[in-house]
C-alpha cells in the first residue's frame, strides 16, 4: 500500500510541477509524513524531485538565465545548510503541528493573495523570501512557493521562468540531498521508495509537457492550495 501511495502522489507531483512550474514538494508532502519522520519525509521528497527538475532543465536549458539561478542559490544553499544540519534535535511532534500550520498559512496566502503580475522586489524582500524558503526546504522539503513568486518576478517568459526554476531547485536538490545522505537522514532503506517516487514524478512531468499548452494552470494551482491546507489541517489537528 505504501508503494502504491508513493507512486500516485509523486506522479502527481510531476504533473503539477510540469504545468506550474512548482507543487511537488507540497504534493509529495503530503503523504510521505504518515510513513516516515518529517525530517525523513522532507528528505525523500527533495531527492526524489532531483531528476524531475533535471528534465525540465534540459527541457528549457536554452531559455535559462543563470545569472538569475546563481544570484540567490549561494544563500539559499548555506542558510538550508544550517538548518538541515539542526533538523533532527526537533521534537518531530511539534515539528508536525507546525508543518500542518505553515501548510494552512501556505494556502491561504496562495488561494487570496497570489498575483500573476509583476510588483518588484526590493532586496530585503529577496532576502526574506530566500531565508523563509531556505528554512522550509530544509525543514518539510518545501522551498518552493516563495521562490516561485521571486523568479515570476524577475524572469521574461514562461519558458526562461520554468528553466530559470528548474535549475535553481536542481542545483539546491543536489546539495541538499547530499548534506542529508551525509548527516544520516537518507538511509539505505529509502532507496527502494526513493526509485518508485523517481519513476512516478518523471512520468507525471512526461504527461504534462503534453499538457503545459492547453491546460488552465491557475484552476490547477487553485486545486493544489486547497489540497495543501487541507493537509495542513490533518497534521495540524490529527
Amino acid at each position: 500500500m505504501r508503494a502504491l501511495i508513493i507512486i500516485i502522489t509523486a506522479f502527481f507531483a510531476g504533473l503539477i510541477q510540469g504545468v506550474a512550474g512548482f507543487g511537488s514538494g507540497p504534493i509529495q508532502m503530503m503523504t510521505y509524513p504518515v510513513f516516515w519522520p518529517l525530517s525523513v519525509a522532507a528528505a525523500i521528497s527533495v531527492c526524489v524531485s532531483v531528476p524531475l527538475n533535471l528534465n525540465m532543465l534540459v527541457t528549457y536549458f536554452r531559455k535559462i538565465e543563470w545569472k538569475k539561478v546563481l544570484l540567490p542559490a549561494v544563500p539559499y544553499i548555506a542558510i538550508c545548510s544550517a538548518a538541515i544540519r539542526i533538523s533532527k534535535s526537533f521534537d518531530q511532534a511539534v515539528m508536525k503541528k507546525v508543518f500542518g500550520g505553515f501548510l494552512i498559512l501556505l494556502a491561504a496566502y496562495y488561494l487570496f493573495f497570489d498575483r500573476k503580475k509583476k510588483t518588484g522586489f526590493s532586496i530585503v524582500r529577496t532576502i526574506v523570501y530566500i531565508a523563509v524558503s531556505a528554512v522550509c526546504d530544509a525543514l518539510f522539503g518545501i522551498g518552493g512557493p516563495l521562490m516561485v513568486l521571486y523568479f515570476l518576478n524577475v524572469t521574461e517568459s514562461k519558458e526562461e521562468y520554468l528553466g530559470t526554476t528548474a535549475a535553481f531547485f536542481f542545483l539546491n536538490g543536489i546539495y541538499n540531498t547530499a548534506l542529508r545522505l551525509i548527516g544520516g537522514i537518507l538511509a539505505v532503506q529509502q532507496i527502494p521508495f526513493i526509485l518508485l517516487g523517481i519513476a512516478a514524478i518523471l512520468a507525471g512531468v512526461a504527461v504534462s509537457h503534453r499538457l503545459v499548452d492547453r491546460m488552465d494552470s491557475t484552476l490547477l494551482r487553485k486545486i493544489t492550495y486547497v489540497m495543501i491546507g487541507l493537509t495542513g489541517i490533518f497534521n495540524l489537528f490529527f
